[in-house]
């Protein structure tokens, strides 16, 4: 959502071409608030004015410093200007700051223009007025979305002023809105206390509306406030908008406790950082190149700050040359994925270039490596959905919130649905609904848990497993216990693993039983020679408890058939070695007679048919007895 009217008009230009003046003649009002400003007749801080349209509407209007000494507060002006009015004046045309002043604009990505072109009553003759204006429109290909309208104007006698008025108003009817988003930000260019009512700021509303009674917070500092009292246009309103100059009276902060360049947002909507992915761009103009490593004064909407340039390809880059690259930062700072920045050299003091934040809140990268040029390049061209997996494999081990990352990397609001579908398609896991982690980690993890549970399994070949508590120190440790649930289910399920009270074994793993130690040896071997000929089925002798019961009845019953002191007569009975060894001498004695049927052999052992049929076929099996006809012979 946006609303389409709210938008900052801002002035460039050379010093002394008459922006403030003209500013005066459109407006009525005279931005040099400075006593210095008015002894030196030149502009030395922002400026802010409102231009009442022919509809009634007001638009903000920032008058920048024209001279080379104060790029810097101009920088700290023009980060949310949506239409640029560059002034260049009759009598002198196009000069240095007037190029510098474009060159920033277009860095700046301002995408609408119009161009005053004043002091008409001093221009020499009408044909140096025509070659002024052929420069101009030489300077204007390419720089804006529109073909910016060149305006003739003379602030002092007032020619043009109406005509200019009118091309701004088509300008504010037909350039692109700011979008309203989520959480509002507005950085700050001017900070001062006012009696009555405390600390007052003041910026141009980047996105989301702000409202009278809002929490809010400072960054980097992460200070909180409240939001007592909404102005724009000096009138007191409930409601601010993207693209309109915004005071604030601020609650609980002191004039001492901020610093222009300082971000006011929704609380929890930033995430201050040393460093930025950033794509950057050396201008054709420049005569300076760009070495990698090298220092400049970055300018982030209002904020400049020192950095250093980590090229990611390039040695250095000559004007018109653009490359990948990190800047690290002498202090941190807070933006947004696209927000533009400007560099400048430290001395001389000129701009050399800008760019693009791709990354807000980047891990160190280091250069020449495919793998870091191909997340640049996600981050640049990549879809929501490359974004998203590429958020979720950087930081490893971290077990954030979707949340988390997605505020880190700047996802936005449909991010989440991605990760989902990522899930989906087996690309990412799902530990709980806020936490998801990359597949290629999962299976970091899954290698690293085989290993460990394979050394613990040699060293401790009776342990039933390890436990859960050691597993999340040894891998996890920052998962918090919903997620390494939710991990430890995921294993499960590929069968990576067992989990059995508490501990965890390899799922190809099976404890072993000391024999020494084993109770069910002896209470199996006394069960089975009280059972005699007629045993329970296996399943009902002693059934386990619980599963390490089971390995150890388990484990009873392979010690006593390996010591031969039970046979294993089928899938249902076992039978004690002397309880067979006598069904056998039996079966010897009756078949003096003829064959053994099943009938009156089971009658003899007083026992089961099923138990009868199982020995007669056991002993078949061992070659100790042979079919004939219905029943068996000893071979």
């Amino acid at each position: 959502m946006a609303n389409p009217r709210h938008r900052i008009i801002g002035t460039a230009g050379h010093v002394d071409h008459g922006k403030t003046a003209l500013v005066l003649a459109l407006t009525g009002i005279d931005t040099d608030r400075l006593a210095e400003e008015k002894r030196r007749g030149i502009t030395i801080e922002n400026g802010f004015a409102h231009l009442t349209l022919p509809d009634g509407q007001l638009v903000g209007v920032i008058d920048v410093p024209g001279h080379e000494r104060f790029i810097r507060r101009m920088l700290a002006g023009s980060g949310g200007v949506d239409i640029a009015l560059l002034v260049v004046a009759a009598d002198d045309g196009i000069m240095p700051q007037t190029r510098e002043h474009l060159d920033i604009l277009k860095i700046l990505g301002v995408p609408w223009a119009v161009v005053a072109l004043t002091k008409i009553d001093l221009a020499p003759d009408p044909q140096w007025l025509e070659l002024v204006t052929q420069d101009i429109r030489g300077l204007m290909v390419g720089a804006f979305q529109n073909e910016p309208p060149i305006v003739p104007v003379s602030a002092r006698t007032g020619v043009g002023i109406a005509e200019l008025k009118e091309e701004l108003y088509q300008a504010v009817r037909s350039s692109p809105a700011k979008p309203v988003g989520r959480h509002f930000r507005l950085p700050l260019d001017r900070i001062f206390t006012r009696p009555g009512f405390g600390t007052v700021v003041a910026g141009t509303l980047l996105g989301g509306q702000v409202n009278l009674g809002d929490p809010a917070q400072i960054y980097p500092t992460e200070l909180p406030t409240r939001i007592r009292q909404v102005q724009v246009h000096s009138q007191t309103v409930e409601t601010a908008w993207p693209g309109q100059r915004v005071a604030l009276c601020l609650a609980g902060l002191k004039r001492e406790d901020l610093n222009r360049g300082d971000v006011l947002a929704t609380p929890g909507c930033l995430r201050p950082s040393l460093m930025l992915d950033v794509f950057i761009s050396i201008l054709p103009s420049s005569p300076f190149t760009l070495k990698n490593g090298r220092l400049v004064q970055a300018h982030l909407a209002a904020r400049e700050i020192r950095a250093k340039v980590v090229l990611m390809r390039a040695e250095e880059l000559t004007r018109g040359q653009s490359d990948y690259a990190q800047l690290r930062l002498v202090s941190p700072v807070v933006a947004r994925r696209g927000d533009r920045l400007v560099l400048r050299l430290p001395s001389p003091a000129i701009t050399i270039g800008g760019g693009e934040v791709l990354d807000p809140c980047p891990q160190k990268k280091r250069r020449h490596k495919p793998e870091v040029l191909s997340q640049f390049q996600i981050q640049a061209e990549g879809s929501l959905r490359q974004r998203v997996e590429l958020a979720l494999r950087e930081r490893p081990g971290s077990f954030a919130t979707f949340q988390e990352i997605a505020l880190r990397a700047d996802l936005g609001p449909q991010a989440l649905a991605e990760a989902n579908n990522l899930a989906r398609k087996g690309l990412a896991v799902a530990l709980t609904p806020e936490i998801f982690l990359h597949v290629a980690e999962v299976e970091t993890l899954t290698g690293r848990l085989k290993n460990l549970l394979t050394l613990y399994h040699q060293s401790h070949p009776h342990s039933p497993g390890l436990s859960l508590g050691e597993i999340r120190s040894r891998l996890a440790p920052q998962a918090p216990p919903a997620a390494l649930e939710g991990l430890l289910t995921t294993w499960e399920r590929q069968k990576v693993l067992v989990l059995e009270e508490g501990l965890a074994r390899l799922g190809s793993f099976e404890p072993l039983v000391d024999e020494e130690k084993n109770q069910y040896v002896q209470l199996l071997a006394k069960t089975y020679l009280d059972f005699g000929f007629s045993p329970l089925a296996t399943s009902a002798v002693l059934p386990a408890q619980s599963p390490d019961e089971s390995r150890r009845r388990k484990a009873a019953f392979s010690t006593l058939i390996a010591r031969g002191e039970l046979t294993r007569l089928d899938d249902l009975y076992h039978l004690h070695q002397k309880a067979y060894d006598e069904a056998f001498a039996i079966f010897q004695a009756l078949a003096a007679k003829g064959p053994v049927e099943p009938g009156p052999y089971r009658d003899r052992l007083k026992t089961s048919r099923k138990v009868a049929v199982a020995l007669l076929e056991s002993f078949e099996k061992r070659g100790w007895a042979v079919k004939a006809g219905s029943g068996r012979l000893p071979r």
